[in-house]
């Protein structure tokens, strides 16, 4: 008797859960998907980041040579 009553618990205590545990899964499955949105952002910003220190090199070079020539020209 008294393992049909904790079988009717535990049952009763599923039942009452189930739209709370449903609503853990989404929210578990939307905080995955932020993460992978947070590292595919952090990944095209490094990229952009490097981007942009690569031209800003290019434009230091570039700067260094028209000093230089000007030197040069004097």
């Amino acid at each position: 008797m008294i393992r049909h009553g904790a079988k009717v618990l535990n049952n009763a205590i599923s039942v009452g859960t189930f739209p709370l545990q449903q609503q853990f899964k989404e929210l578990t499955n939307t905080i995955r998907q932020l993460n992978n949105n947070f590292e595919e952002q952090h990944k095209s910003l490094k990229e952009l980041r490097d981007e942009v220190d690569k031209h800003h090199d290019e434009l230091i070079d570039h700067k260094n040579r028209i000093q230089n020539l000007e030197r040069d020209k004097k």
